[in-house]
Parts: structure tokens; C-alpha cells; sequence
């Protein structure tokens, strides 16, 4: 019996000792959590309003998309793909009826069992949790309810293991209970877990995302073995996910995904049947492959990155922003930067106006038998580079773009929308020209003397690009050959200003240090391809402006639109200079640009002008129909020279031409015409009328001056007429002719006969008075 007691008592010591100790661990607790509580206390955490709870709920980041303005056989918007933020992504679920209910079973089971009966807390399982900490325990049950994690997840976002973290975390849990449904946090939680990277290759936030990531399929047809596997994710993402290369992380997360089943099946969300069903299920095989997805930013890199910079401005232009005014800010790279990722996390939809089959046609055509040469600039190895654009003259929608003549991997420029290059000869209609046209200062015919006149600088003489001049001509001459000096003059005679007034209205804001020489594409700062050929579709569009536009609509992830682009053109110049304009370049595709009006086929009407800066560095050509306008621009990054391939660029708007008609005949249709507007303004003499006058009377002078000259001279070369002498009355016979060898060079031996001699027929005859005087001399 004492033996008994003996060995009773030890262990009643222990049991006591172990609740001792328990006790200890949880006083200590407490008073852990009380100071936790305390502090959170003086930090307002137990004072948040619904208000602040939202900033951080609603803020959550939801992937935003981009659409081309092609539609599939079905009527929908083709999608060009998603937009990245730190390569995140997420798709929200706006209620528990998008998910399947084995998802939600399956996540209550393994991470909140209570979660819909308690009211933020169970403290059961926080003492729990300490326990284990304090022991040091191997298995580690966890202590935080579904509404803690997402307290801590989002509202805290820290994951310390402090007690005044933990006891922030129990105090706006209690709070967010009181605020919000059981339906609500269990939304906002099931929208917030995060699952590693998906088979994208993007990291995954929600459910709604990894189901696709993981799974490749919706969230609402998961199957329960899928279910449990994701549900059985969230606790160690990154080392459960199936996709990784470390093929420990399978064999782990079929193990999670057992438990995750045994703990339904205990708690009769499942039965026994579809516990084995879902065991036996394959899951590697029904893993996601990247094949499965088609990234925009793979496909379509630069169409993404374009959207990216036009959605962060349009939120601007949504929230009320001066673009024009927030670009001058020293700040505003940081605030395009905040738009940014505020266009690709917002769940945003973006409509561009990019045309699907035009864009892949064009760039697919563009460099096709073009020759390049590698130069090298600083150990960087580089070629020529090609940028067009095809816009839409009646509303300025950006309906294609080619980038670059290199993949995007290669070169990241975007030689179309965002370098800007010397526009060369392609200004002088826009900025000298159609302006003079509009201030009636010259007409289609006005002469201007094309001759050599000093710069303003005195640093030397402006010449043309064939080194010659040509004395007066018309401005369609000037035009159709690209003569310098009648553009310098022009802008001279238009004033610099009121030249740079037309630009302004244009979208192409000049620089405060250009000046005379922006007359002949002599600008400072120089604009991007996407700008100069709007401002050239002004002329197709009877003389009114759109600024170019790439994003058509936006709407939230529920298609509700927020935003939709309303063309608002300005009229730069009449309907008549518009048309007058362009009969004037359409002249152009027989001069300077007579390799393209040869290529272009029959039945279309086209009007453009060619530009090239100094030493060839830069080549253009703007042309145009009644319907578009594309521009194409080439030369190299490094701004060497293009004189060994000054075809480039009417070799590569011709190929762009051609893919353009072909891929979409309905943008750009056969014998289609300019609108004529009627009531054309009358010829001018022009600035320079007297001048000209002046010119051809001096030109006459010279002329008749030389001529005279050359008679003179002519005169001086004629020989000696014999003198006319008066007939003999009595003529003596002839002597006996003296017998001797007829010598080779003698004259005929006929005499010469009585009579009068002829008069000399030049007299009669001063056309060719040479001819006839030694004409008459042998009649004679």
C-alpha cells in the first residue's frame, strides 16, 4: 500500500508542477497581451473607424487588363493581355458565389474550424499557440482565426512575433468583427492569401488567381482534391507549391492536402467516398503549363508598356489633372510613376484603339528586304532603326505602331511613340507653309527665288540638298522638291512666331531656343513619329486636329465604364488650305518621293513629304489618304549617318502601305477621294512678287545683254567680203590658158561669167547669217 503512495504522489507532484507552469505561461500571457492591449490602446488601434479599416480593404490590388479594339466572332473585345505590378497578380471575387463551396469548406477545416461562431478571437486557441511557443514544440497548431490573419495580413502587414503586434492583432479583430459580415471578412481574406508564382510566371494573390496560376481553370470548378491542395497552401506557399522546381514541394503539399481532407472528412463537410475519390486524384497531371498562357507582355511588349504609360495619364485626365501643366513639374516622373501602378493594380479594363490584324500585319511586313549595317557606339553594337504609325484622320485613334526594326528583348525603345527625332523637310508644310497658305502671304503658284542666302547667324549659307539653286519657283516646286531656301524665306516673311503658333495647336510644341533654321526641320528637341503624323492628318481631316489617342474606354472589373475618350478636334487651318495643302503633296509622290508613288497600287489617292536631317541622319516620309495617316521614321539611336541607305524608309512605308491595305482594306478603301470644300482662296503674287519681277527683267537684261555679245563676237569672225565692182563696158578676151598640171586644191577652171554679181542671201535671211554669207560666196 505505502508502495502505492509512493509511486501516486510523484505523479500528482508532476501533474501539479505541469498546471503550475501552465499557469505561469498563461499569467504571463495575459500580462503580455494586457500591455499589448494597453499600447495598442495609446496607438488609437481600438478607436479605427470603418472608414480606416476600408483604406486598407479597398485598397487591395486587383489585376488590370488591356483589349485590342478587334473583336473575336463572338462580339468580345480580344484581350492583348494583363498588366504587371512587381509581377503580381490578382483577380478579386466580389462574393462567396464565385467560389466553389469545397474551397470554402476546405479553408475553414484547416485554418478556422469556429470561424463561424466566434467574433474575431477564440482564446482557446491563442493560449494554445503560446504554449507551444513557450515549450518550444515541433507541431505549432496555430493561434491566429481567419479574421487575425487578414488583420495581420492587411491592415497591420507585419508579421512580427511580438506580443503588441499579437495584441493589435486581437483588438482590431474584435473591432473588425463588430463592423463587418462573417461573409464579408471571409471575401476580403479568400481575395488577400497569397500562393508563390504561378505556371505565368506572376506571383499569386487570391484564390480567384491561383485557381487559374495553379490549376488553369476558374475558381468555381475546382474539384475538392484541388481545393483542399490550395487551401492547404496558404500556410507555407512557397515551399507547398506543386510548380516549383524542387519536387520536395509536390510530395509536401500532397501531405497538407491529405490533412486538409481528413479535417473535412472529420468535421462532415465530406463524406468517406469523396475522401478517397479526391486521394486518388492526379493531381500533378492536372498541374498548369506555361503553354497555357498567352502573357500580353511576351506577345506584345510594346502595345503592354504603351498602355501602362496612356492608362497612368487617363487616370490623371479621370481625376481632374492638367497634363499639359503636371509634365512641367519637377516631380512629375514620381506622380506618373504613383498613376502607374495605381492603372495596372486598380482592376482596371483598358479598351485601346489598336487594331488586332493591322498591327500584327504591319509589323510582321515592315522590314521585310530591307538591308541593314551594324555600327558600333561605345562597344554597343547597333543598326538601323525603324518607327511608324497609322492613325485615323477623322478622330486621331492610334490604329497601329511599329516600334522598332529589332525584337523588344533586343531594343526596349519605342522608336514610334516616345523618341523623339529632327523632323527634317516633313515640318515645312506644318509649320511654314500651310500657315503662310492660311495667312493669304503666298498660294499654290506664288514664286520664291531659290537662291543662296546667309543664315541669321552668320555662321554660313543655307543651301539646298543637291548644293544647287534654281532661281524662282512655285511653292509646289518647293514642296515636291524639297527646296530649302523658299521654306527659310517663307518663315521669315510668316514670322517665327505665328509659325510656331500653327505647331502649338498641332501638339508640337516648339522649343524657346528654335528658331529660323525649325523652318527646314532645324529643331532643337524634335518630335516622336506618333506626333508627326497626327499633325499631318489634320490635312486629310478638312484642316481640323486630334490630338492622337491609344485608349478608347475604361471600366471596372464589372464592366461598369468609368471613362470614355470624346474626340475634341481643333480647327488649325480652313477647309480650303487644307485641300490646297494637300494638292500640293500630292506632287510629292513624283519628286522627292517618286519611289513610292511608283509602288503604290493603282486606285489610290495619297498625299506625304519626305524629310532627311543633316548628313542623313534622320529619313522620313508622312503620306497619307483620305482615311489614315501613317508615318515611318528611320535612322539609328546613336545618330549616325544614313547616306549608305537613304531608301530605307520609302522601302519600309511602301511594305507597311501594302500590309495595311491588305490585312485591312476597310481602313483604307480603293478610289476614295480628298473632299473638295469649294470656294478655293485666289492666286497671290506672293511676298516676293517684286523680287521675281525684278529677277527675270535683270534675267532679260543678261540675256539680251549675252546675245548682243555673242553677235558681236560672231560678227568679228566673218570673213571679208570682196569689194563689187562696176561691170567693164568693153571686156578684153581671154588669154591662152598656160598648159600645166591641174593641182589637187585648185579652183575651178570655168571663168567667171558676165554680169552682176548676186546680193549676199544672209542679208535676206538673218536666221542663219553664217550659213548663207558662204553660201552666197560660192553662188557667187
Amino acid at each position: 500500500m505505502s508502495k502505492n503512495k509512493n509511486r501516486i504522489l510523484p505523479k500528482i507532484m508532476r501533474v501539479f508542477l505541469i498546471l503550475l507552469i501552465f499557469f505561469l505561461i498563461c499569467l504571463i500571457a495575459v500580462i503580455g497581451l494586457g500591455i499589448g492591449v494597453v499600447t495598442a490602446m495609446i496607438n488609437d488601434q481600438t478607436f479605427r473607424s470603418k472608414s480606416d479599416f476600408e483604406k486598407n480593404l479597398q485598397g487591395l490590388f486587383q489585376t488590370s487588363s488591356a483589349y485590342f479594339a478587334t473583336r473575336d466572332p463572338e462580339g468580345k473585345p480580344v484581350k492583348i493581355g494583363e498588366l504587371r505590378y512587381d509581377n503580381n497578380n490578382r483577380e478579386l471575387i466580389k462574393s462567396l458565389d464565385e467560389v466553389h463551396p469545397d474551397l470554402i469548406d476546405a479553408f475553414i477545416s484547416i485554418e478556422d474550424r469556429h470561424y463561424f461562431k466566434h467574433r474575431g478571437i477564440v482564446l482557446r486557441s491563442i493560449l494554445r499557440a503560446v504554449y507551444q511557443q513557450v515549450v518550444g514544440s515541433e507541431v505549432t497548431t496555430g493561434g491566429s482565426t481567419i479574421t487575425q490573419q487578414l488583420v495581420k495580413n492587411l491592415i497591420l502587414n507585419d508579421r512580427s512575433k511580438i506580443y503588441s503586434r499579437k495584441a493589435k492583432e486581437i483588438v482590431l479583430a474584435l473591432k473588425m468583427e463588430q463592423l463587418y459580415t462573417k461573409e464579408q471578412i471571409l471575401i476580403y481574406y479568400l481575395n488577400s492569401v497569397f500562393f508563390g508564382k504561378g505556371a505565368h510566371g506572376r506571383k499569386m494573390h487570391g484564390v480567384k488567381s491561383a485557381a487559374r496560376g495553379i490549376f488553369n481553370t476558374s475558381v468555381k470548378d475546382l474539384n475538392l482534391a484541388q481545393a483542399a491542395y490550395l487551401a492547404g497552401m496558404v500556410q507555407r506557399p512557397n515551399a507547398l507549391n506543386p510548380l516549383y522546381e524542387d519536387s520536395n514541394n509536390l510530395e509536401r503539399g500532397l501531405k497538407r492536402m491529405k490533412l486538409v481532407l481528413q479535417k473535412m472528412l472529420e468535421y462532415n463537410k465530406i463524406t468517406e467516398e469523396e475522401y478517397h475519390k479526391a486521394l486518388q486524384f492526379d493531381i500533378k497531371g492536372s498541374l498548369a503549363k506555361p503553354s497555357d498562357f498567352k502573357d500580353g507582355y511576351q506577345r506584345y511588349p510594346f502595345i503592354m508598356f504603351a498602355v501602362e504609360d496612356e492608362a497612368a495619364k487617363t487616370l490623371m485626365q479621370m481625376d481632374g489633372i492638367d497634363l499639359e501643366a503636371i509634365q512641367k513639374q519637377d516631380n512629375y516622373r514620381e506622380i506618373l510613376e504613383n498613376y502607374k501602378k495605381k492603372a495596372v493594380t486598380g482592376g482596371y479594363q483598358f479598351y485601346t484603339t489598336i487594331d488586332k490584324d493591322l498591327y500584327d500585319a504591319i509589323n510582321r511586313e515592315a522590314i521585310k528586304g530591307l538591308t541593314f549595317s551594324t555600327r558600333t557606339y561605345k562597344n554597343i553594337k547597333t543598326q538601323e532603326q525603324l518607327g511608324a504609325a497609322i492613325i485615323d484622320n477623322r478622330t486621331g485613334a492610334l490604329l497601329a505602331f511599329v516600334s522598332g526594326s529589332e525584337e523588344f528583348a533586343i531594343n526596349q525603345q519605342d522608336h514610334a511613340l516616345h523618341v523623339p527625332r529632327q523632323p527634317g523637310s516633313t515640318i515645312k508644310p506644318l509649320l511654314v507653309f500651310a500657315p503662310a497658305m492660311e495667312q493669304k502671304i503666298i498660294s499654290t503658284y506664288s514664286k520664291i527665288i531659290d537662291e543662296k542666302i546667309m543664315k541669321r547667324d552668320g555662321s554660313g549659307y543655307y543651301r539646298n540638298a543637291n548644293n544647287k539653286y534654281q532661281g524662282p519657283v512655285t511653292i509646289l516646286e518647293s514642296l515636291k522638291w524639297s527646296y530649302n531656301i523658299p521654306a527659310i524665306k517663307t518663315f521669315n516673311a510668316l514670322g517665327h512666331q505665328k509659325g510656331f503658333h500653327y505647331l502649338r495647336k498641332m501638339n508640337l510644341p516648339p522649343h524657346p531656343d528654335d528658331g529660323e533654321s525649325a523652318a527646314i526641320g532645324g529643331m532643337t528637341k524634335g518630335y516622336t513619329v506618333e506626333q508627326m503624323t497626327a499633325a499631318f492628318a489634320t490635312f486629310a481631316n478638312q484642316g481640323k486636329f486630334n490630338k492622337p489617342y491609344f485608349i478608347s474606354k475604361v471600366t471596372d472589373s464589372d464592366g461598369k465604364v468609368l471613362w470614355e475618350h470624346k474626340p475634341k478636334p481643333t480647327q488649325v487651318f480652313s477647309p480650303q488650305t487644307a485641300y490646297q495643302m494637300t494638292s500640293i503633296l500630292k506632287h510629292v509622290l513624283h519628286g522627292t518621293a517618286a519611289y513610292i508613288g511608283q509602288r503604290i497600287p493603282a486606285g489610290y489617292e495619297l498625299a506625304g513629304k519626305t524629310g532627311s536631317t543633316n548628313n542623313n541622319r534622320d529619313l522620313w516620309f508622312i503620306g497619307y489618304t483620305p482615311e489614315v495617316t501613317i508615318g515611318a521614321w528611320g535612322g539609328y539611336d546613336y545618330h549616325f549617318s544614313m547616306s549608305h541607305n537613304t531608301s530605307f524608309i520609302k522601302k519600309a512605308w511602301v511594305n507597311i502601305f501594302r500590309a495595311a491595305i491588305q490585312s485591312s482594306p476597310h481602313l483604307i478603301p480603293k478610289h476614295t477621294k480628298f473632299t473638295h470644300p469649294g470656294r478655293l482662296a485666289p492666286e497671290v503674287c506672293g511676298f516676293e512678287c517684286t523680287q521675281v519681277s525684278e529677277y527675270y527683267r535683270k534675267k532679260k537684261e543678261e540675256e539680251e545683254k549675252r546675245r548682243k555679245e555673242e553677235e558681236e563676237k560672231e560678227q568679228h569672225l566673218l570673213p571679208e567680203l570682196p569689194p563689187i565692182l562696176d561691170p567693164p563696158t568693153n571686156h578684153p578676151l581671154p588669154e591662152e590658158p598656160v598648159d600645166r598640171p591641174e593641182q589637187p586644191n585648185d579652183p575651178p577652171t570655168t571663168p567667171i561669167q558676165p554680169g552682176p554679181i548676186p546680193f549676199p542671201l544672209y542679208f535676206q535671211d538673218h536666221s542663219r547669217p553664217e550659213s548663207h554669207y558662204f553660201e552666197s560666196i560660192l553662188i557667187s
